[in-house]
Formats: C-alpha cells, sequence, structure tokens
C-alpha cells in the first residue's frame, strides 16, 4: 500500500451520479487467473455482476481511467486536499488498482476487469504520503464512517499499520459506527508475515473480515500474516493490477492488498444476489462455504480458507449452519457485550454458598479468604520482580487479546511502533500491455456440492 496520510477536513461531495449506460462486460484477460476457478463467468455472472451494490474502496483515491470510470461514484477525501475521492495520491495508483480488481469494466490500455463490474465503487482518500500512526488511525476512522453514511454496503480497506493497541479505540469504534450500518468490512491480514508478522490494525479489528493471500495453487503466499483473526484467503500472488498511468505497470502484484479486493468483490457479488441478506450472514457464508487449504481446518494464515463465491451465493444449494463460525463477529459481540465483568463476577461470589465451619475445627472462613488473598499477592509480586530480573527485554508488544491493548516492551515505557510495509506494490517499469500467454491454475474449480468432509473439500 502506499504510504498513509496526514489528516485534513473531510470532503463530501453531494452531486447527483451521471447516469452512464453500461457497456456488455467484455471477457477478462487470460492472466486474471482467478476466474476459471472460481466459475465466474460460468456460475456467477449469470446470477449477477453486481448490480445494486456499492463497494468503497477506503484507500488513497481511484483515478477514473477508462477501466473504471463508469463505476465511479462521487466520494471523499479525509487527506485535507478536499477531493472528490477521483483523485489517487499514490505513486504506484493503489486505490485505482484495489477497484479494477473490485468492479474493472475493460476497456483502457490494460483491458482488465473485476470480478464485480457492474457494482458502484465510492472512492475515499485517506492517505496520500507516509505519516504518523496517529494521523492514519483519525484519517482511516473518518474514512469508514462516510463511507457507511454514504450507501456503502461493503467497505474495502487494502491498507494496513500496527499500534500498541491491537485495534486503536478510535478505529473500533468507526468499524462498529459501520457494522451498526449493516455494512460488510473487509481487510487484509497483513504483508509481513516473514517480516516480524505484526498485528495489524484494522483486519484485527473486531467486525473486520481478515484475508490471507494464497497463490494458483492454494497455497498461503509467503509473506501472508500468520494471525489468529484471520478469517478466509483469496488469490493474492502473480495478479495483474493496474496503475493510475494508464499503462499496465504491476502484471506480477502480490499481496494481501489484492486478496482483500477481490474478497470485497465477492462480497458484493453475495449481497447483490441476495438483497436482504444481513452483513453479518454474508460473512459467515463466506466463511462457512470456504476451500479448506493448507493445513487442515481453520489456520492462522488462511482462516476457513479460499472463498468460493458461487457456493456463498446461494444459500439453498450451499446451506450454512446458523451457528456455524463467524469470528469477526463473535469478537464484535464479546467486546460490545462482555460475557462477564467484574460486577457480574462479584455478585456470583456473593451468591455463592458458604460451608459453614464447626467451632474449634481449623480457621474461620473469614480468616481463609484474606490469609489466601495476601499468599497469592505475595506470590504473584515475588513473580513479577523475578522476572523482571531474569527475563530479557522481548523485540516486541505483548500477546493481544482483540480487545484489549497490547503491552509495551518489558523493560521500558510503551512507545509507537514505526509503520509497517504498508502492502506496497513494488516499482516497476511500465510493462507492455499485449496479454501473456494464458495461465493455468491449480486451484479446483468450484464444482457441484459434495458432503462436509469429503477430499473435494480440502
Amino acid at each position: 500500500m502506499a504510504g498513509l496520510a496526514a489528516v485534513g477536513a473531510l470532503a463530501v461531495f453531494q452531486s447527483p451520479v451521471q447516469a452512464l449506460p453500461r457497456p456488455a462486460t467484455p471477457a477478462p484477460r487470460s492472466d486474471e487467473w482467478w476466474f476459471p476457478p472460481w466459475s465466474i463467468q460460468t456460475k456467477v455472472w449469470p446470477t449477477t455482476r453486481g448490480r445494486g451494490v456499492t463497494v468503497a474502496v477506503v484507500d488513497t483515491g481511484v483515478r477514473p481511467l477508462p477501466e473504471i470510470a463508469r463505476a465511479l461514484l462521487p466520494g471523499g477525501d479525509t487527506t485535507g486536499h478536499g477531493t472528490d475521492g477521483h483523485t489517487d495520491f499514490s505513486d504506484n495508483g493503489h486505490g485505482t488498482g484495489m477497484a479494477i480488481l473490485i468492479a474493472g469494466q475493460g476497456g483502457g490500455t490494460t483491458h482488465l476487469v473485476g470480478i464485480a463490474p457492474e457494482a458502484r465503487i465510492l472512492p475515499v482518500a485517506v492517505t496520500d504520503a507516509p505519516t504518523s500512526t496517529i494521523e492514519f488511525e483519525t484519517s482511516l476512522s473518518r474514512g469508514i464512517r462516510f463511507a457507511a453514511d454514504h450507501g456503502a454496503q461493503v467497505i474495502n480497506i487494502s491498507q494496513a499499520d500496527h499500534s500498541l493497541e491491537v485495534c486503536p479505540s478510535q478505529v473500533r469504534d468507526a468499524v462498529a459506527y459501520a457494522v451498526e450500518h449493516d455494512v460488510v468490512i473487509v481487510a487484509g491480514a497483513g504483508n509481513d508475515g516473514d517480516h516480524g508478522n505484526p498485528i495489524m490494525f484494522p483486519a484485527s479489528c473486531p467486525g473486520v473480515l481478515s484475508v490471507g493471500a494464497t497463490d494458483d495453487h492454494s497455497r498461503p503466499w509467503e509473506s501472508t500474516e500468520s494471525n489468529e483473526y484471520v478469517s478466509v484467503a483469496a488469490p493474492g500472488v502473480d495478479i495483474p493490477v493496474a496503475s493510475k498511468s494508464e499503462k499496465y505497470s504491476y502484471p506480477h502484484s502480490s499481496g494481501t492488498s489484492d486478496a482483500t479486493a477481490l474478497v470485497s468483490g465477492a462480497a458484493a457479488l453475495v449481497r447483490a444476489a441476495n438483497p436482504a441478506m444481513p452483513a453479518r450472514e454474508v460473512v459467515r457464508r463466506l466463511i462457512g462455504t470456504a476451500l479448506d487449504v493448507d493445513t487442515p481446518g481453520k489456520d492462522d494464515q488462511t482462516g476457513y480458507g479460499i472463498v468460493r463465491i458461487n457456493r456463498a451465493m446461494h444459500p439453498d444449494a450451499y446451506p450454512v449452519p446458523p451457528g456455524s463460525p463467524n469470528p469477526p463477529y463473535e469478537r464484535f459481540d464479546q467486546w460490545k457485550h462482555p460475557r462477564t465483568t467484574p460486577t457480574e463476577s462479584a455478585e456470583h461470589t456473593s451468591q455463592a454458598p458458604v460451608r459453614a465451619e464447626r467451632p474449634g475445627k481449623g480457621l474461620s472462613t473469614t480468616l481463609v479468604v484474606p490469609v489466601l488473598i495476601l499468599v497469592i499477592i505475595v506470590v504473584f509480586t515475588v513473580g513479577i520482580l523475578v522476572g523482571r530480573v531474569t527475563r530479557p527485554a522481548r523485540p516486541g508488544n505483548g500477546h493481544p487479546d482483540f480487545l484489549g491493548n497490547r503491552g509495551g516492551p518489558a523493560d521500558g515505557p510503551p512507545s509507537e511502533p514505526p509503520p509497517g510495509r504498508r502492502f506496497t506494490m513494488p516499482p516497476a517499469p511500465d510493462a507492455p500491455s499485449h496479454e501473456p500467454p494464458r495461465r493455468e491454475p491449480t486451484m479446483p474449480p468450484d464444482g457441484p456440492p459434495q458432503e462436509p468432509g469429503t477430499a473435494s473439500e480440502r
């Protein structure tokens, strides 16, 4: 991703959407290799191409290239530049590339096509240059709220940073605002799996569907992050991505940014096919119909597996039990409504029966409890002192619980960590726009329904 942005005034544009005719969607390029395994043209597009759904691309802005111009709505800007979101502030055109992966309509010099070409894109610029994590937190939070207030049904966030908090409070509150507006929020797990594997927000926030990246052999990308909050995966290796220069600059992009954009497109297709389906159920179905890859069962790189759009779109043909796992919303519910509070614990303790002691037989209960508490305090204090003397300083922050703060280094006060790599696309010379030879992906195609647990489900 491009660097983070300074926070500025939010530009809101109320101009009406220009009604432009929509030409027939062209076929995807042969190097858009995820189309055949996902059966996009044969099973997904005959049902819907995303019409009626708005996807907010909360990123660096989106330049109205011919590939995406007809899908763009007037958007917003939290960077202080006062744009309508149609200016891409990154050098590599990151936001533009993500928007085309979602809703590209061919044309231009790249002819790239998105998986939901009839969805609308609401561009929200939240970053324009490297800046502090605190500034990014504020800009991102305002961008999420803007998207929720302006009709987004899906929010794509192919951006990330790490902070002393697992999920900074203002970002967490903005995500909660979007969740309460029935919006699906999708974010990349991060690209530092082989460089420290830090906890990244907003992927770590309750209510966010976190996405890992896989290649065309259904293997985790080497740099995709490995964290408990990762719920699903999607193609994110050797992805042709357009830049903002109208030239096909990144024919082999890799990252969870790209995977996130594709999952956001998948969520748009599910919502278009099921207009009355709540966001919570959309996420549950994306998780519950995923293709289990890598190690059997859920793992920390690919979550429950690679999303399968056709199955998620059709609840009758591919039912998912109501009580099936939905970690983003389970964590959200736990944060909003903790199962056990200190008050509840105290009330529970006060109501517990106490066995009466017979006179003359040992210590009374009123004396035993304070003594036990005193012993525990002494042991705990001694353990902390010994740990400070014998334990070396940790190189990073403490283990997260997804709801609270991460601790600072063991031997010093908390300090803000340096920004992460932000999912940037590597600088590359402009490549010719001719189409490369057709790839033959080995990611299993979406076939007929199978019984749960069969080999074809792995």
